[in-house]
């Protein structure tokens, strides 16, 4: 559940770039020449897509999203960056719009997306449940 929207009505009115650039925080990447090549988002888009609706399964997402990256290499760019940087790309709408609303620069790490992820989609409350339901069985 997202944190509620304290800001006055007078601060939501002014024009900001607060939430514009996105989530991914920036990282300090060695390669000089590094960007997203089509070739690298299309893979990710064709291979694997989470929609983000009920019955979608978030870690066969995540262990699908990571069978696809990890023959995505550059030199001088770690795993870590890649995995972060494509992984908007591996959602479509309404997980989408769940990642759009994620604050501006607020994640750093793939672990950090996932952990976002995993509580979006598998909260804990889902575990228990889970629990519950095998040990009642």
């Amino acid at each position: 559940m997202l944190a509620p929207d304290l800001r006055t009505m007078e601060e939501l009115c002014q024009p900001t770039m607060n939430g514009r650039g996105g989530p991914i925080a920036s990282m300090n990447i060695q390669a000089t020449d590094f960007e997203l090549k089509n070739h690298m988002i299309q893979q990710v888009q064709n291979s694997c897509q989470f929609h983000g609706l009920p019955g979608d399964d978030e870690n066969k997402h995540l262990d699908k999203f990571l069978t696809i990256t990890q023959s995505i290499k550059q030199n001088w760019v770690t795993d870590d960056a890649i995995h972060l940087y494509l992984f908007s790309y591996s959602l479509t709408h309404p997980a989408t719009a769940w990642f759009d609303r994620l604050l501006k620069n607020s994640i750093h790490t793939f672990q950090e997306m996932t952990s976002k992820f995993l509580s979006k989609y598998f909260p804990p409350f889902m575990v228990t449940k889970l629990r519950n339901d095998i040990s009642n069985f």
